[in-house]
């Protein structure tokens, strides 16, 4: 038999097993961090062999989850995307269909503003900012690119002041850079510089953080204050000789934002947003918020006006006069950014609007908005939950839980845009735990203040129930029982220390005890009473559903899996690998190691035993054993992004999933 048509074999096999093997729930396991990732079965299936190549390479599936800065350049247009913090430029050249990152900005700064030639898509300008002695000094640098983000050269640095606002000129040729004691001013492209001292009233540690507090008019820029003032100013004849400051504007309020097409300043004071044609001589109120709710992000875009609330978009296209309303595309996140994207392609123009933790949309007018981007997400947990004909697939990002159906077939764009949850609350720090005996319920656990709420959905994470009352203190690690799936554990840190919570009622009631900072739980899925826990101080056993507890080893730990396959294999994930063969009794390192947070999840295959998958956060990859365990090498194909955080396979073991540090989630076929 070709090794071909051995494939087709195999994957007719695995197919006539399908409806069997969903009955058989014992079998149907989803990758859950640090955890056990399997129930036992009966044997392994000989005719499923996952030590071959793949098929294919790694491919993104999402999440669509990332907002930022947008800029377009040339025809057909380029389309760049500057992702804040972590710094990251996504770049699309198909007008948001798939994207692709770069990462050569400093990673340890914030971009505050952004700047795309428009006749020269090579060349960008990106404000960075970053407290250096948090909150008396700053350091900001202006970067530049001219080959569109695979390097970047600093063109000014202000230290101790910061860089918190940047103008431009339509060419950037003229740019403006605001910072605490200064306006900085270049009219060659950030060759040279002017500095025009402060004249205007600062108090304390007071710094102009946020954005659109700076706009370049025609020869003039103009900037808001902050305490004590909050005022208007600015500094005219920015090109000439002998640039002034002047306050142009005090309002009954604080003025807040600004923004201008060359014709027309807004700012906007509260609820309210105001604005003048003279140069700030005279002030309308264009548009108070019919909710009472604060004014923010005023745009000028393609002769239209725009100004957002958290929950709505206002649009004029008479200069104010007139508003029509529309919600924003993620309800609570407001809008980070506006641009139009010119006809192309094929294609007619369109108007993207970002927010910075939902993605990018496109505005489809009647037709509601259409997510086009991005994926950079920290896809923090993943696991996979349902029976093997309709699996989902959910992951916990920083802020939030996406899911989404299991992505099998081609990848296209829709594929990529999963569902959020903005509406119910913020799901912060979540872990996600799915017990193979009950692989139809997804749990969460996530922060509530200095709380931690206990979620269950039965759904494949589209609805969430919360469950039972919050448990003080943050999850640092969280297992839902291969064994016993009403077996709930959660590792926290709470006030007087580490503790572990423990449910035998699916969360109802829970007990606690001190216990190890425990970062990894597992369960061993052929003995309800063993579990296995890591913690930096080492490996430990508890041989009574974790009451108490032994040390096994003390090499720090951040993952644990166990065999499904009843054959006594443990492998453990710390500063290297280390493999049991003897269910515990005796740990060997089969790869060494110095991190000992370097490997972030091990996931056994479903059906192949000799076959195991190691994500590595220290841009390692994926890494497979096909020997049990016993030796590792690289994963063939390339990710993107080699930081990987999570890791989960499908029921029928043919795709692998890994979750990125900053480049949400890509899928692997294996055969």
């Amino acid at each position: 038999m070709t090794p071909r048509s051995a494939t087709r074999h195999t994957l007719r096999s695995t197919a006539r097993r399908t409806l069997v093997l969903g009955l058989l729930a014992l079998l149907v396991s989803t990758g859950t961090t640090a955890v056990a990732t399997a129930a036992p079965s009966p044997q392994p299936t000989a005719d499923v062999n996952a030590t071959g190549l793949p098929r294919g390479g790694w491919e993104s599936v999402g999440p669509n989850s990332i907002g930022g800065l947008l800029g377009v350049s040339g025809s057909p247009a380029k389309l760049a995307m500057m992702e804040p913090s972590p710094p990251t430029l996504w770049l699309s050249d198909d007008r948001g269909g798939s994207w692709t990152a770069r990462r050569g900005l400093p990673q340890d700064t914030v971009i505050q503003g952004f700047f795309v030639d428009p006749a020269n898509a090579d060349r960008m300008l990106a404000v960075a900012n970053v407290p250096a002695e948090y909150p008396t000094t700053w350091r900001g640098d202006l970067l530049a690119t001219t080959d569109r983000g695979q390097s970047w050269q600093t063109l000014r640095e202000w230290y101790p002041g910061g860089a918190f606002q940047m103008a431009t000129d339509p060419a950037g040729r003229t740019i403006v850079v605001q910072n605490r004691d200064s306006i900085s001013i270049s009219i060659d492209g950030g060759a040279q510089w002017r500095d025009v001292p402060r004249t205007w009233p600062r108090q304390g540690i007071a710094a102009p953080v946020g954005d659109l507090k700076l706009t370049l008019v025609g020869d003039d820029a103009y900037f808001t204050t902050v305490t004590p003032d909050y005022a208007l100013w600015a500094i005219r004849g920015v090109t000439g000789d002998d640039p002034k400051a002047e306050q142009v504007y005090r309002a009954d309020g604080e003025v807040d934002q600004v923004a201008s097409d060359g014709r027309q300043i807004v700012v906007t004071v509260g609820t309210e947003l105001r604005g003048s044609t003279d140069g700030g001589r005279t002030w309308t109120v264009l548009r108070a918020d019919p909710t009472g709710q604060p004014l923010r992000e005023p745009r000028f875009v393609g002769g239209r006006l725009y100004v957002a609330t958290y929950q709505n978009l206002d649009v004029s296209t008479d200069g104010g006069r007139t508003w029509t309303r529309k919600p924003v595309p993620a309800a609570g996140e407001g809008v980070t950014d506006i641009l139009d994207l010119p006809a192309g392609a094929g294609k007619p123009a369109a108007t993207l609007v970002s927010a910075l933790y939902r993605g990018v949309y496109s505005d489809g007018g009647k037709s509601g908005y259409q997510q086009l981007g991005v994926p950079g997400e920290s896809i923090r947990q993943l696991v996979t939950t349902g029976y093997p004909w309709q699996q989902s697939v959910v992951a916990a990002g920083v802020q939030e839980i996406y899911n989404s159906p299991l992505p099998q077939g081609k990848i296209v764009p829709s594929t990529r845009a999963w569902q959020s949850h903005p509406g119910d609350r913020l799901h912060e720090n979540a872990y996600l735990s799915v017990s193979p005996n009950r692989p139809d319920v997804v749990w969460q656990v996530t922060k509530n203040g200095f709380t931690t709420d206990v979620l269950r959905s039965g759904d494949g994470g589209r609805n969430w129930q919360l469950v039972g009352k919050p448990l003080p203190g943050s999850a640092q690690a969280f297992l839902a029982d291969p064994a016993d799936p009403d077996r709930l554990l959660l590792s926290a840190f709470t006030d007087q220390g580490f503790v572990l919570y423990r449910s035998g009622d699916s969360g109802q009631h829970w007990e606690k005890s001190e216990a190890e900072g425990f970062l990894a739980l597992a369960g061993d899925p052929w003995n309800p009473d063993r579990l296995w826990g890591g913690s930096r101080s080492g490996l430990f056993r508890s041989d009574d559903g974790g009451k108490t507890w032994t040390r096994v080893s003390d090499q720090p730990v951040s993952t644990i899996s166990l065999s499904r396959w009843g054959f006594g294999r443990i492998l453990v994930g710390g500063a290297g690998l280390l493999l049991s063969e003897d269910n515990g009794r005796s740990f060997r390192q089969v790869r060494d190691g110095d991190n000992p947070r370097e490997f972030t999840q091990i996931v056994a295959h479903p059906f192949d035993p000799r076959v195991w998958f190691a994500g590595s956060a220290d841009g390692a990859g994926v890494l497979r054993s096909t020997d049990f365990g016993r030796t590792w090498s690289p994963m063939p194909g390339a990710l993107p992004d080699t930081r990987v955080i999570s890791l989960t396979i499908s029921a029928d073991g043919r795709y692998l999933f890994a979750g990125t540090a900053q480049s949400g989630a890509y899928r692997l076929t294996l055969y």
